[in-house]
């Protein structure tokens, strides 16, 4: 019988590590610890931490978001208990969405156990990469770190790469960074239709039926951005996309909206803002059709179900590198 521990931080990183988790066998230990959490859950936490259908046999919150002068000695408390996990658990498979996280490299560095490090698809680094700049990254950051935590701190080239991670489990193994292709290349499981991913979306929005139901029904659903990037090319684009859908179609504002009033010209009804995308994903149907500005949330749709049809309006603000990614990953991207 084999062990994992998954790291989490965020919801996507929750919500692919129980994609994987259900892929592995029954028999097999499994462990989820919630890392750099802020310290109010969200609804999609709150109910990861309540979920009975989960795959884990064991869900805990190892740190918290902190500033100043009690970051590292924070950090330095919760490796003091992920060592006490490995101790007990003594997993030899320990995943992770972000090999810089100290928590998992601390686990890697001292765990009891001949340990593989494996790299969950954490969106758009895996396919652009992460800068990194040779004095900044490679020669403070490094320095400071290993001074701060030991000496085993790695500082990877771009995010999977690093020395911890013999293999990537990616959703496009074909169009991963070239840094990445030197690993063990995974497919990401396509299981996100199981009805325990259903039980864990009704369980976030168990106050909520109506959304629930106007999710089920959705044929066409636009994300729009923030209103500080919205662009009044794109707005349009989407406007007319919309406008040309048949049945149930519905707009979502970004949850950290300020104002709608560039947005007047969409009359779709609402799905509330406060939403995450992987809360969503989970309901909607096999022919929803998704369109929004370029951001993570439109691009965890075809992250997690990439038979769902994306598209992306483009008034020139896209790059040639984003503009060969979205048509590599099958995005259609409207001219405008």
């Amino acid at each position: 019988m084999a062990g994992h521990l998954f790291f989490a931080s965020t919801p996507f990183n929750m919500l692919t590590a129980s994609m994987v988790a259900f892929s592995l066998p029954e028999s097999d230990s499994k462990l989820l610890l919630l890392i750099d959490q802020p310290e109010i859950d969200s609804i999609f936490v709150k109910a990861i931490l309540n979920w009975a259908e989960s795959p884990f046999s064991l869900i805990q919150t190892a740190s918290r978001k902190i500033s100043g002068k009690g970051k590292v000695a924070q950090r330095k408390q919760a490796n003091k208990e992920i060592l006490d996990i490995l101790k007990h658990y003594q997993p030899n498979h320990i995943y992770t969405g972000n090999d810089r996280r100290i928590e998992f490299q601390c686990a890697m560095a001292h765990s009891p156990s001949i340990t593989r490090g494996l790299y969950i698809d954490d969106g758009t680094y895996t396919y652009l990469g992460r800068k990194t700049h040779w004095f900044k990254d490679h020669l403070l950051d490094n320095l400071a770190k290993k001074l701060t935590y030991g000496n085993w701190w790695k500082q990877p080239e771009t995010i999977g790469a690093s020395d911890w991670i013999s293999e990537c489990i990616v959703a496009f193994p074909d169009s991963v960074v070239e840094q990445l292709k030197t690993k063990t290349l995974t497919q990401l499981p396509l299981n996100l239709a199981r009805s325990e991913f259903q039980s864990l979306a009704n369980l976030c929005l168990s106050d909520d039926p109506d959304t629930i139901a106007q999710l089920e029904t959705l044929n066409a659903l636009a994300l729009l951005p923030h209103n500080s990037v919205a662009q009044p090319g794109n707005i349009a684009a989407i406007k007319q996309w919309l406008e040309q859908k048949q049945g149930n179609n519905a707009i979502k504002h970004h949850p950290r909206i300020k104002d709608k009033s560039i947005f007047g010209q969409l009359t779709a009804p609402e799905i509330p803002a406060r939403i995450p995308m992987e809360v969503m994903l989970p309901m909607l149907r096999p022919d929803c059709s998704i369109i929004g500005d370029c951001s993570t949330a439109l691009l965890t749709a075809k992250w997690l179900r990439p038979s769902l049809d994306v598209v992306v309006p483009d008034s020139g603000g896209l790059t040639p590198e984003w503009l060969a990614l979205l048509r590599q990953l099958d995005i259609q991207v409207l001219d405008n």
